[in-house]
């Protein structure tokens, strides 16, 4: 009796076939031998826990056969058990996969011929075209063939009803010949008729017709059935011949075309270069230019649709190209002018306002200050910018009326005024030539009152131009000087005369007010620096020690220095005190009865006692530091 490695290994070798059904017996004889041994080392061990007596009666009597124990449910002793089970159940499931599939392929080969079948039934009842049908039966036969086996219980129903549909099927085929027959005949016939259409299409002079006719006979020719074999070949040779001829005009008629539109496609391809030349120029394009641009690319825009359509591949793509190149050209212009309009705002809004000042300086008659704020105005002006061309002349006609009024009147004024200078220089021409030969007489009293009277003509004489005003004045001055020397007058009396002369000349000047404020900020200026000489003389006397011969006569020099300093500080003021009596167009006060106030035409020397100082007229003009280079003239700082 075999062992259970035997058992196993013979299992072993079985389960590695590869068709396990065809072993599938010898492994049911492994199985049960292998049971049998289980069963036999089972009932050992039972016996073995048995008592004695159990024993010895088993002895006395025959041994029962042992039962054969199933493997499934039989207790595992050993490793040898477990093993041969897993072989076993692995050899179990790899037969019932067989199976399995083996039931598959049934079902779908009874599937596969079930429809084998219903086309069967489908052909016999709708096909028209024996042929066809003929061939696909054939087809359907060698199919049912190859289909394998399908399942018993369906294999006799399945085989009765396939029989019955062939017999069909060849009964329908004789009845679709005899129709075959007559639709061919029929078929030729509307053939025939159709070449003779399609010969009457090379007559057609429109080729767009043409083509849609050979399109629709083609069509026909198409649903049209088979014709008799016999004349198959002449029917479609001539069909398709006098199809040939009518595409050989339509293709000859598409090549004209084609280069047409590869000649169109090259002439907007040439508008679109011209478009993207003018963006490329455009870096600095002022107004008038955008103008001119502009027509370019209306033109290039009108040119663009005077040309037909270019290749359709090409057509969508160039014309995009060309929309935005003209989009980019108009966006450019729309943001310049778009800018442009900002620019006009700023300028109208600036020169709205410069004309509201000219107009408000038109009427003025200050003369010089009101030239100078026009044209700074007008300077301003032209900073200012163009305001556009609907604003810029309205604007610039109203300005232009503003500063013309003014300077029109100015011109008037000046005129009259040169006119009226003129007769002031023949006057002054006078009084200078009549001064220079102007002889003293006995009396010097009266030769001081001519000489005042000079002065008072000179001053009345009113005002020439500039150019004119100095050489005069030069000869008046030099003239005076030389009877002034020749009378001999004391310091302070020269002193009182020069400084009137002196105001007299600035009255005449061209800017005699000016003039007569910068003199007594230089006036001012002077008692300033003399008080501060003064105060320091002061502060030193009290630091020095005047006890001896020396120092006594230094202190009588400083304080003849200080007394002289606060007689020129008076002398001063009081000039100042006529300036700004002269400038405020005050009358001069009365002068002094007593017997201190010196006459002009005395001949004595006596020093001329100055009036009191005027608080009111001192605080009036406040010093004002004078410009750079403002020298004081030898009378006043005398």
């Amino acid at each position: 009796m075999a062992t259970k490695s035997e058992l196993i290994a013979r299992l072993e070798g079985l389960t590695a076939q590869q068709d396990a059904e065809q072993v599938q017996e010898q492994v049911e004889s492994l199985k049960e031998a292998y049971e049998a041994l289980v069963s036999a080392a089972h009932q050992e061990a039972q016996a073995a826990a048995q008592v004695p007596v159990e024993a010895e009666a088993a002895a006395e009597g025959a041994a029962p056969a042992a039962e054969p124990l199933p493997i499934e449910s039989a207790p595992l002793q050993d490793e040898e058990d477990k093993r041969f089970k897993q072989l076993l159940d692995a050899f179990n499931t790899r037969v019932n996969d067989i199976r399995r599939q083996r039931q598959k392929q049934e079902a779908d080969n009874l599937a596969a011929k079930q429809a084998i079948m219903d086309e069967l039934r489908a052909m016999i009842a709708n096909e028209e075209n024996i042929g066809t049908a003929f061939q696909r039966f054939n087809e359907l036969g060698e199919k049912w063939k190859t289909i394998g086996p399908v399942p018993q219980q369906h294999y006799r129903d399945l085989q009765r009803d396939y029989s019955q549909l062939r017999d069909e099927f060849f009964y329908h085929i004789r009845i679709y010949k005899e129709l075959r027959d007559h639709d061919l005949k029929k078929n030729t016939a509307l053939k025939q008729a159709l070449i003779a259409d399609m010969e009457a299409v090379q007559r057609v002079e429109s080729v767009r017709e043409a083509e849609a006719l050979v399109k629709e006979y083609q069509e026909k020719w198409h649903q049209i059935g088979p014709v008799v074999k016999e004349e198959w070949e002449a029917i479609r040779d001539g069909f398709w011949n006098a199809t040939r001829v009518v595409y050989d005009r339509i293709n000859e008629y598409y090549k004209a075309r084609r280069a047409e539109h590869e000649a169109n496609l090259a002439a907007k391809q040439a508008l679109v270069d011209k478009v993207n030349a003018l963006l490329a120029g455009m870096e600095n394009v002022g107004g008038k230019e955008w103008k001119a641009l502009t027509d370019q690319v209306l033109e290039l825009q009108t040119a663009w649709k005077a040309i037909g359509f270019a290749t359709k591949k090409d057509n969508e793509r160039i014309w995009k190209e060309f929309r935005n190149a003209c989009n980019t050209f108009f966006d450019r212009k729309n943001a310049y002018f778009t800018e442009l309009k900002s620019q006009f705002k700023g300028a109208f809004d600036k020169k709205q306002a410069l004309l509201q000042q000219a107009i408000q300086l038109k009427d003025s008659t200050d003369w010089r200050q009101t030239a100078d704020k026009l044209k700074a105005l007008q300077a301003q002006w032209k900073e200012a910018g163009s305001a556009g061309p609907r604003d810029e002349n309205k604007l610039w006609n109203k300005f232009r009326e503003a500063c013309d009024g003014f300077f029109q009147k100015r011109k008037a004024h000046f005129d009259a005024l040169d006119a009226e200078q003129a007769v002031h220089l023949a006057e002054k021409q006078q009084l200078v030539s009549e001064l220079e030969s102007f002889q003293h007489l006995p009396d010097r009293g009266a030769t001081v009152d001519a000489l005042k009277a000079f002065s008072q003509r000179w001053m009345n004489s009113g005002r020439v131009s500039p150019k004119h005003f100095d050489s005069l004045n030069t000869r008046y001055r030099a003239a005076m000087d030389k009877q002034y020397d020749l009378l001999r007058l004391n310091g302070e009396e020269r002193r009182r005369m020069a400084f009137v002369d002196r105001m007299e000349d600035l009255k005449a000047g061209p800017d005699g007010k000016f003039q007569l404020e910068k003199e007594g900020r230089f006036i001012r200026r002077k008692i300033e620096e003399i008080e501060t000489e003064m105060k320091q003389m002061e502060r030193n006397m009290g630091m020095f020690n005047f006890k001896s011969a020396s120092g006594e006569a230094m202190k009588k020099d400083m304080e003849k220095k200080i007394e002289r300093a606060r007689q020129d500080i008076e002398r001063l003021r009081g000039q100042h005190r006529e300036l700004v009596r002269e400038i405020r167009g005050e009358a001069a006060p009365k002068p002094a009865t007593n017997a201190t106030a010196a006459s002009v035409g005395s001949t004595q020397e006596e020093p001329v006692v100055p009036s009191p100082p005027d608080p009111a007229a001192e605080e009036t003009v406040a010093p004002i530091t004078p410009p750079a280079g403002e020298q004081a003239t030898e009378a006043t700082a005398s």
